[in-house]
């Protein structure tokens, strides 16, 4: 009798534990009244992440999500890859050219550049909320500093999320203001350069313990994970990336409160 009774305070400890590791800090807010523009309302003619994929979202009433590098000279250039190749046509990082060079190169052999963020903040101008995506999967740094400078004095809605844990508890630490997410997923394809332990502890969110997270944006194929549903019930937001059709618009709503969406352009009569 004594060893099962230790067994099931060990048993209830875990999961107190657990539950207090993965909790967030859930706030009143405006993250899930919208839906993000996943790098814009790109188009063929509007390349993702470029100006004119951020014009055609606010002319369609959508949110912005987008993504930020920071460039060898320290601009914050708006751009997803790691590597210019697929966008460019140039091969080399990003992170190994000076934003002159960087401005040189097209996106998708359009007449469009890589934006600096500044030249995004002007555009958008507090018409629409952006989401910012800092790609940084190591420890915090120069990004996340240079971001916070440019965005203190930019009067619109706005939210930053990352992969790494480092940028969100950066933000955390020092500007704590600011509405941050955690981007999240199963990690069962494509990850194995991610050592296993990161990616289960990624996947159980087990970094909330030193984010606190406001929100979550997490993979789709992953939205019914038992985490999720405890966190929405705590008043958590949860989005879902990267939703490509309407299916997977009502579907992921079954479980999301906001979408990352690309290719097509949600209905508005959505939400329960």
């Amino acid at each position: 009798m004594f060893w099962i009774i230790l067994a099931a305070v060990v048993v209830a400890g875990f999961f107190a534990l657990y539950r207090f590791m993965t909790a967030g800090r859930p706030t009143d807010s405006w993250l899930a009244d919208f839906d993000y523009a996943h790098r814009g309302l790109h188009s063929q003619e509007a390349p993702e992440n470029s100006l004119a994929a951020f014009r055609r979202a606010m002319q369609n009433g959508y949110a912005i999500e987008l993504d930020v590098h920071r460039s060898k000279d320290g601009r914050i250039m708006v751009f997803h890859d790691d590597d210019l190749e697929r966008m460019t046509g140039t091969r080399g990082k990003i992170e190994d050219m000076t934003a002159e060079e960087l401005r040189a190169l097209r996106l998708n052999k359009s007449g469009e550049c890589i934006p600096f963020l500044e030249e995004v903040l002007e555009l958008v101008n507090g018409k629409t909320p952006l989401l910012i995506e800092l790609k940084n999967t190591g420890r915090a740094g120069m990004l996340e500093v240079d971001v916070y400078k440019q965005m203190k004095d930019y009067h619109g809605k706005y939210a930053v999320q990352s992969f790494s844990p480092f940028s969100i508890r950066w933000f955390y630490k020092h500007a704590p203001e600011i509405l941050r997410g955690q981007l999240s997923a199963t990690f069962t394809e494509g990850a194995e350069a991610i050592p296993l332990w990161q990616r289960w502890g990624l996947r159980h969110l087990l970094s909330n313990v030193l984010c606190r997270p406001n929100f979550i944006n997490y993979e789709k194929q992953g939205l019914r994970e038992t985490i999720l549903k405890r966190l929405r019930k705590k008043g958590l937001p949860v989005f879902a990336w990267t939703i490509r059709t309407e299916y997977e618009a009502k579907q992921a709503l079954f479980f999301a409160d906001a979408l990352v969406f690309e290719n097509f352009e949600p209905e508005e009569e959505k939400r329960a």
